[in-house]
């Protein structure tokens, strides 16, 4: 990557300004290339504007006819996330979740496509938790096809991915999480989310415990 390319998206992931990042997504194919790579970002604060300004990229994409180049992208995602590609695909999940939360005519296929890649192959676990929780009741059905599945999160003991499945399991309404939610309530473990734009920190018990009301209200 070019690095004065790199500095300037840099700057304006990290200033938030999506509208000049995506025109110059637009007019200069190299930044396109250059944002691309920012799912394999290890900073937070530089991966998660990339996830979203990929997303809302692709809604100009879908709103102007250039219809093709999402279905492309999203299927190089889903591609990443078959065992057979020999890729990572690191924040496919994520980037693949929130293209569909944008634009719903893509959930019907690939966002169950998605979501079925990620419960057979039990990989980018956190990644794909947050990706159903993104997605709450929208994929709730998908999830009862194979519950004991989406459970096994719970079987876990990192914090992170624990909350992440609280959350999840409360966005999606998913009621046979309860009694796995109940044995998280008096966790201390703080644990941060990203939801809607920034971060939220909670204890991990908070986390199981705003899930259990959601459910069950």
């Amino acid at each position: 990557m070019d690095i004065s390319i790199k500095q300037t998206v840099d700057a304006l992931l990290l200033q938030r300004d999506s509208n000049e990042l995506l025109r110059l997504c637009q007019t200069d194919e190299r930044y396109w290339r250059a944002l691309r790579l920012y799912l394999y970002e290890t900073d937070e604060n530089l991966r998660w504007p990339a996830i979203e300004a990929i997303a809302e990229l692709m809604g100009r994409w879908w709103h102007e006819s250039t219809r093709e180049r999402v279905h492309e992208y999203i299927r190089r995602l889903l591609w990443l996330l078959n065992d057979e590609s020999g890729g990572m695909g690191w924040s496919a999940p994520e980037a693949i979740a929130e293209m569909c939360a944008r634009i719903p005519e893509l959930l019907e296929p690939y966002g169950h496509i998605m979501i079925s890649y990620i419960l057979k192959g039990q990989g980018l676990l956190n990644g794909s938790l947050w990706a159903i929780g993104r997605l709450g009741k929208q994929v709730k059905e998908v999830l009862c096809v194979d519950q004991v599945k989406v459970l096994a999160a719970f079987d876990k003991d990192e914090p992170e991915t624990l909350a992440l499945a609280a959350w999840a399991m409360g966005e999606t309404d998913f009621a046979p999480a309860v009694p796995n939610l109940a044995m998280l309530r008096d966790r201390k473990e703080i644990v941060r989310i990203y939801i809607d734009g920034h971060f939220q920190e909670k204890s991990l018990g908070n986390w199981a415990n705003e899930a259990v009301a959601k459910i069950c209200r």
